[in-house]
């Protein structure tokens, strides 16, 4: 976390999502950009870890709705079973697994199901929370809320 800490101080998380996410980056988690949000999040959380990427996104957007909280929330949890790597979970499994002697978990085993059901849960409740807010779209505490 110190590290993660360290590395949002420098401005480059900003800077990258900035450029990756476009003409979108002000409206991220409007449709259509929001399917670009959680692309950009799924292949960050399956190359950093879902943890340190929603660390990162809480210093690049520190005035997001709890919308766009709940939208970043289930992006990164969903996003993270793509790869055996993207979640810190799968890797406790597999340890575990190794540890008393089933060496049968690993990557290619897991990616048959974790690239699809990833892909398809990652899909459908982009669309559910796109289409039903499930959350505020204000939050009285930035002040945006009407009273």
């Amino acid at each position: 976390f110190i590290l993660i800490g360290s590395f949002d101080d420098t401005g480059v998380p900003q800077a990258f999502f900035s450029l990756a996410m476009g003409g979108c980056a002000e409206q991220m988690t409007a449709v259509p950009c929001v399917y670009w949000f959680v692309l950009v999040i799924t292949i960050l959380s399956n190359v950093a870890s879902n943890v340190p990427v929603v660390q990162m996104l809480a210093a690049t957007f520190p005035y997001a709705t709890p919308y766009d909280w709940m939208q970043v929330s289930f992006s990164a949890t969903i996003a993270g079973n793509l790869t055996m790597l993207g979640s810190a979970a799968n890797m406790i499994v597999a340890f575990q697994a190794a540890k008393v002697g089933d060496r049968t978990f690993t990557s290619e085993r897991h990616a048959p199901f974790g690239i699809p059901s990833t892909i398809l849960s990652l899909y459908v409740g982009t669309f559910l929370l796109s289409t039903i807010h499930f959350s505020p779209e204000c939050s009285v505490k930035l002040g945006d809320c009407e009273e």
